[in-house]
């Protein structure tokens, strides 16, 4: 029997009649058997370690925050973008089939993410060729085994690199550039006429560049099984070249199959979503103040941004990411008072290696000796101090009006 060529495959294929396949796919899905895939990966026994690798490695390097944008394209039931959401991230579940669509909202209807801050998830019908959403208003894409499936790469790509933004990254699990090989996937196209395309990351990362991305990065995936003598000898300092060949054989046999991947657009920096990266220095004039009950203190701060992540000072709906200065007062035996004694919104965004001055104002009403520690908090991620920052300590004589 004749193999069937993807290639040519496409040629008689149009993307409306996939997307016709796909929908058929997912009705049949509706009316028998839902929850297989509503229920992934957990579903499946035999797949779920293979796809819960897969999302760890996409996940690791896709540096998500909480509250970010995140397009699952080509999400099928939706059951990723459940994880999504449920690690606060606002999810658009986006596919082509409508049925598929209707499986997600009701997996989000029968099993809600855990949380009060749990954003509404969006679900996006598209139709093949171009997706309704603005340029630039998404922060990361996610695409689990649906890019070999899409016979117009040219016109997909360049649509996720539109709507990503600038810094952006889009992470994608795929199987290899001999997918379409396979028994299965051959069955697969020539009994459903389906596309099981080959995933040539050098063809890939062509188009992707013509589209506006700038660098492609790839986590090679590893699940060998090494003995304990391998390990001692891959552990020693002594020349292994048995050992490592064990493992960097089993790596490149994987590369051929399995492939998750990162297309990014500009420069990447993370931001205070996440709490990586965090780090200031902050500095006024004089550590020790007086003061009168009732009466405002001035405070002159120098704050400098010594990590390697972007202060954002706004976001939608909740302040979740955004950086404050914020105040803890303590008594004079250094016994804590009030943990969230003020905050102070900044100025401006501050990025990595920038300096801002802003003058806070406090009033104490009691008099006596406070203790004020000035810090940065990252609203629902973090203290810096407790990433290692060191808090300004002021000491403040407040006297008796």
């Amino acid at each position: 029997m004749t193999k069937i060529d993807p290639k040519e495959l496409i040629l008689t294929l149009s993307v409306e009649s996939l997307v016709d396949t796909a929908e058929s796919f997912f009705a049949t899905l509706k009316d028998d058997n839902p929850l297989v895939h509503m229920g992934k990966p957990f579903s499946d026994l035999n797949g779920v370690s293979d796809t819960l690798q897969n999302m760890s490695h996409l996940l690791s390097e896709l540096q998500l925050g909480k509250s970010m944008t995140v397009l699952d394209f080509a999400a099928g039931a939706c059951w990723l973008s459940r994880f999504l959401t449920q690690l606060q991230c606002q999810t658009i579940s986006c596919d082509v089939s409508e049925s598929a669509l209707s499986l997600g909202r009701d997996l989000f209807a029968r099993f809600p993410p855990i949380g009060s801050e749990i954003y509404e998830p969006r679900f996006l019908k598209f139709d093949g060729h171009s997706l309704d959403l603005p340029s630039e208003s998404v922060d990361r894409i996610i695409c689990h085994d649906g890019l070999h499936h899409i016979p117009n790469q040219e016109e997909v790509i360049s649509e996720l690199a539109r709507v990503l933004k600038h810094g952006g990254i889009a992470g994608f699990s795929e199987p290899g550039r001999f997918h379409s090989q396979s028994e299965e996937s051959q069955h697969d196209m020539r009994e459903f006429n389906v596309l099981e395309n080959d995933i040539i990351l050098s063809e890939i990362f062509a188009i992707a560049k013509n589209s506006g991305f700038t660098d492609i990065k790839i986590k090679p995936i590893s699940n060998t099984t090494i003995s304990l003598q391998d390990y001692q000898q891959l552990t020693s300092k002594k020349w292994r070249p048995a050992s490592e060949k064990i493992v960097t054989k089993h790596i490149r046999h994987l590369l051929d199959y399995k492939l998750v991947f990162f297309l990014y657009k500009g420069d990447f920096f993370s931001d205070s979503r996440r709490p990586l990266g965090l780090s200031h220095s902050i500095s006024t004039p004089s550590s020790h103040l007086t003061a009168k009950t009732g009466e405002e203190i001035i405070i002159p701060l120098k704050i400098s941004n010594t990590g390697q992540a972007k202060w954002i000072i706004e976001n939608s709906g909740p302040n979740i990411g955004v950086v404050f200065i914020g105040t803890q007062s303590y008594d004079r035996s250094r016994d804590l008072l009030d943990r969230d004694f003020s905050r102070y919104r900044l100025q401006k965004p501050v990025n990595p290696g920038e300096s801002i001055e802003q003058d806070i104002t406090i009033r104490i009403e009691h008099a006596g000796i406070l203790e004020l520690s000035i810090d940065l908090v990252s609203e629902q991620i973090c203290w810096f101090e407790d990433l290692g920052s060191e808090p300004l300590k002021l000491q403040i004589s407040v006297l008796d009006n």
